[in-house]
């Protein structure tokens, strides 16, 4: 992409961004909780406000593994960024990589990576993102775009508004719940 090219991308996503930089600060938060809003809003809720059930469960450590073990080659892994958002490999090319250990919750994983990259374009650094899911060599390029940050700052005004009930969402059943480690505080 050309200099001009660059310079014209982040005109048109300053044109996109409807929040101004003290809503984004007050917004703002992890990445794994932008993910939970499409996976689970009571999930969210509860991890929000210090309920972690996940330490032991086991979908939590295949994916801590998969994250492990993928990608050793790379120069950078595991970045934090301001206590809030965790990029698991950022590759040379200035490509953003978030690994999966499977594609079940694809879309809850598209955010939370957009989310990243609109992270990082409000400080100022405009990269392009990847899933990769490793055991099914599967890869995904995501990128931020005027729709993507139109749903990132949706997502983040939902995320804001669910945090803030006073009790957990009602839980909704779906197949999922059967191996969530927050289970038993929905399904006793």
């Amino acid at each position: 992409m050309t200099e001009e090219q660059e310079e014209d991308l982040r005109d048109l996503l300053r044109q996109a961004a409807r929040l101004s930089d003290d809503e984004f600060e007050q917004l703002k938060r992890g990445g794994l909780q932008l993910n939970y809003l499409r996976v689970c809003p009571r999930k969210l809720w509860l991890f929000a406000h210090q309920v972690r059930l996940e330490a032991d469960a086991e979908a939590v450590a295949l994916g801590r593994l998969t994250h492990e073990r993928a990608y050793r080659n790379r120069p950078r892994r595991s970045l934090l960024l301001e206590n809030l958002i965790a990029i698991d490999v950022l590759e040379d090319e200035g490509t953003v990589l978030e690994v999966k250990h499977a594609p079940t919750f694809v879309e809850a994983a598209r955010l939370q990576l957009r989310y990243y990259l609109y992270f990082l374009w409000r400080r100022g650094v405009t990269l392009r993102g990847e899933l990769r899911f490793p055991r099914q060599r599967r890869r995904e390029v995501v990128e931020l775009d005027a729709a993507a940050i139109a749903e990132v700052e949706a997502a983040l005004e939902e995320a804001a508004r669910i945090v803030a009930l006073p009790t957990p969402p009602a839980a909704a059943w779906m197949p999922a719940c059967r191996r969530c480690a927050y289970a038993p505080l929905c399904w006793g």
